[in-house]
């Protein structure tokens, strides 16, 4: 059984610059990484901030909306039940 082994030759020394621009390579693959995500970051958290305020704004407006349609509504149906509305509606 040992015969169906393949025997591989031994490894090939690879040079020291090569090994060097491998290490390179990956080091500024890191180092860009690393910058990427702080800018990504900080643009998204940006993005969010403003999201959260226009989301804050969008609220108060639609609440306002859902008052008025409300008084709107009374209105309406106090008229159609011949109630008189107050006056500061």
């Amino acid at each position: 059984m040992s015969s169906a082994t393949a025997q591989l030759p031994p490894p090939l020394r690879v040079s020291p610059f090569i090994r060097a621009c491998r290490y390179g390579a990956l080091a500024s693959g890191v180092v860009y990484g690393a910058l990427r995500y702080k800018y990504l970051k900080r643009k998204e958290t940006k993005r969010r901030e403003f999201e959260s305020k226009q989301k804050a704004i969008l609220e108060a407006k639609r609440a306002e909306e859902a008052l008025i349609n409300q008084k709107k509504e009374m209105l309406v149906l106090a008229k159609e039940c011949g109630i008189k509305p107050p006056a500061d509606y």
